[in-house]
């Protein structure tokens, strides 16, 4: 019996630690490289980036958007229902209620970058600053 509950206690953590957001379960994921190469498409996807404005203008991925997680809801006309989109954060938890947002707004296309801007800045990839 005790096995049972230690590998039980064992599955749940494992769950709890590597999901940060359940939403995250319904949106694809999209690892940089993949995004690296959609930059250079001639219509590549919206790219959305749900930190705040401050975080934004520290570095973010060329052409992202800036929409702050917590007002999305607020702003979804300056997004488009009928292409691909990609959101990201820092490192997951608000692009997985942004996605949450989005998904029950009816878009369809919604991917999340693998390792948000924490893995974009651990591979090396190119960021833009704003002062």
């Amino acid at each position: 019996m005790r096995n049972v509950t230690i590998a039980a206690f064992c599955a749940l953590a494992s769950i709890a630690f590597t999901t940060p957001s359940w939403a995250q379960d319904k949106a694809q994921d999209i690892s940089q490289q993949q995004l690296m190469v959609d930059r250079f498409a001639a219509q590549p996807m919206q790219l959305l980036d749900v930190r705040s404005s401050d975080e934004y203008q520290q570095g973010h991925i060329k052409g992202a958007m800036n929409i702050s997680f917590d007002v999305l809801a607020d702003h979804l006309e300056q997004l488009d229902k009928d292409r691909p989109i990609v959101v990201y954060c820092r490192s997951g938890r608000r692009a997985g209620k942004a996605i949450d947002t989005l998904l029950q707004n009816g878009f369809t296309q919604v991917y999340h970058l693998e390792g948000d801007m924490n893995g974009w800045q651990e591979q090396k990839l190119p960021q833009i600053s704003q002062p």
